[in-house]
């Protein structure tokens, strides 16, 4: 036996106990508790901010208003989402027109499909459109209207959101699963969260009327500029809505690109901004929960920018009225088709064969308005029709590709 083993003494029962298992103990335990405690501290920050984000969102209830056997049937897994920007001009919003209008109307209309498999289509509405409006109840401080003939902006002014939403499906056959409901200080509020938008402006556009002044060149728009580039509309190009949509889905798509990028997604300081200032200046259905936002953000987040694409409706100028537009019916129809049934639109073209010829639009046609809610001065007359079925994915820029229908046809 070794002179280093330890003797029967030293392993009796009577020998004193270790202190350094004891010791090693107490360590896990404290430690055990130090992240309980720094666990449950963080758990309640985040659901402490959660319940903040919530308690600031406006929601609708489409449900009470919208019969759901009145409604077109949901797409599958896809997700439609209305963008509806407001020309309202309570608290706020006043500084940006001093006109004496009571309610609001649509100054913008987008829908974005949002697909799994074929990325995101955004459809823009023009809101000179003159289509066939739909009955729809009082809704709010609004007095609702019987159906007639007239400018699809009124829609708002008739029957809030649900209006918009009802006349929106009514029109196109497709479900509208969600929407936004957005004021120009909410414009501008979520463009100066993400730090602003970076675009190339191929020339100098100043519009008193809209406050916009850039030079060309590189630009770095915030709030105040990029409202200001999607308003302008009466001192540039011919002075028609086409043009603005063309500019605004330009903007659109650098505003897509950079919060896709890991300038937004990747700073938590910039995306709670943006959350925060989605859920104060916006309203939405009810639906659309902030659990809904962050699971379709996610889903968003693979996407790359040429994974979505703009259209605009085919339209002509209206043979009545030079100042509206009334839909090209047919590549309308294949247009709405190819969202129905979750197709790329490219897709769906190649599929069915582009039309033969277009007949214009019939002058017998005359637009019905109860009280037609404009006291704008009209803009130029657009004579330049958009009845091609023609997108743009979100790299397009703007000094390569020019700023779309009207703007640089006059040379402004």
């Amino acid at each position: 036996m070794s002179d280093d083993a330890p003797t029967p003494a030293d392993s009796s029962p009577d020998a004193p106990p270790r202190p350094r298992r004891r010791g090693k103990r107490r360590v896990v335990l404290w430690t055990s508790l130090v992240v309980v405690v720094a666990l449950s501290a963080c758990l309640g920050t985040a659901y402490a901010y959660y319940r903040s984000l919530r308690a600031n969102m406006v929601q609708h209830d489409l449900a009470t208003v919208l019969p759901e056997e009145e409604r077109p049937p949901k797409i599958g897994d896809a997700v439609n989402i209305l963008f509806i920007g407001s020309d309202g001009r309570e608290g706020g919003n006043a500084a940006y027109g001093g006109r004496d209008f009571v309610g609001e109307r649509s100054d913008s209309l987008l829908l974005a499909h949002i697909s799994p498999g074929n990325g995101v289509t955004v459809v823009s509405f023009p809101r000179d459109s003159l289509v066939q409006l739909p009955q729809c109840n009082p809704y709010g401080e609004t007095e609702g209207t019987h159906g007639y003939y007239g400018m699809i902006n009124a829609a708002l002014f008739h029957g809030g959101p649900p209006c918009v939403v009802r006349t929106i499906e009514s029109l196109t056959g497709i479900r509208v699963d969600h929407f936004v409901h957005l004021s120009f200080v909410g414009f501008r509020e979520m463009v100066d969260a993400i730090g602003g938008v970076e675009m190339c402006i191929p020339e100098p556009m100043h519009d008193e009327r809209a406050k916009l002044d850039l030079e060309a060149g590189n630009q770095l728009l915030d709030g105040e500029d990029a409202l200001a580039f999607v308003r302008a509309r009466y001192e540039i190009g011919d002075g028609g809505d086409l043009g603005r949509i063309d500019r605004q889905q330009m903007f659109l798509g650098a505003l897509a690109s950079q919060v896709l990028s890991r300038d937004v997604l990747g700073d938590p300081g910039r995306l709670n901004a943006l959350l925060t200032s989605v859920t104060q200046y916006t309203a939405t259905d009810s639906e659309l929960t902030l659990d809904t936002m962050l699971s379709i953000g996610f889903t968003m987040s693979d996407a790359r920018p040429k994974d979505i694409t703009f259209y605009t409706v085919p339209s002509w100028p209206a043979p009545w009225d030079p100042n509206r537009v009334v839909w090209n019916e047919e590549k309308a129809e294949r247009l709405f088709r190819a969202i129905q049934e979750d197709k790329r639109v490219d897709d769906a073209l190649l599929e069915t064969g582009r039309p033969q010829a277009d007949s214009s639009p019939s002058a017998s046609l005359t637009p019905s308005y109860p009280a037609e809610p404009s006291t704008e001065p009209e803009p130029t007359p657009s004579a330049t029709p958009a009845d091609a079925i023609e997108g743009r994915d979100a790299t397009a820029n703007p000094c390569v590709n020019g700023l779309g229908l009207g703007t640089e046809d006059t040379g402004a």
